[in-house]
């Protein structure tokens, strides 16, 4: 999730993604797959799966911007699953965004990522 972010800061083109866009890549043995499935509110699912483990979820964005910034929060689910049952939740921190138009671009996280173990019964 850390290294997520970490890639995300670099934004690229289009800011306003196409409903029912769709991103597929195979980097290694992991397969990603996403789409766009809302407009108002942005909203994209993915899927990832790796032969130790399964991400899924999707991202809900709620933004308020200003002439040369942005606020976001994201409302969004983020799972990942390990082969072995175990599943975590992560709660993605809030960030803003300066320098859209004019100046160099900063992109900040505003608060903490928070990590829950969800705990998985599995009877046999």
């Amino acid at each position: 999730m850390v290294s997520q972010l970490h890639v995300c800061v670099g934004v690229g083109k289009p800011f306003n993604p196409i409903l029912g866009e769709t991103f597929q890549a195979k980097v290694g043995k992991t397969e990603i797959y996403m789409e766009q499935t809302s407009h108002h509110p942005p909203v994209f699912n993915y899927y990832v799966k790796h032969p130790d483990f399964t991400a899924f979820g999707h991202s809900q964005m709620e933004a308020s911007a200003g002439a040369n910034s942005m606020t976001a929060i994201n409302f969004g689910k983020f799972y990942l699953r390990f082969n072995d049952g175990v599943l975590h939740r992560f709660h993605v921190p809030r960030f803003s965004m300066t320098g859209l138009m004019l100046g160099k671009r900063y992109m900040n996280f505003e608060g903490s990522i928070i990590i829950e173990d969800l705990v998985i019964y599995i009877f046999f």
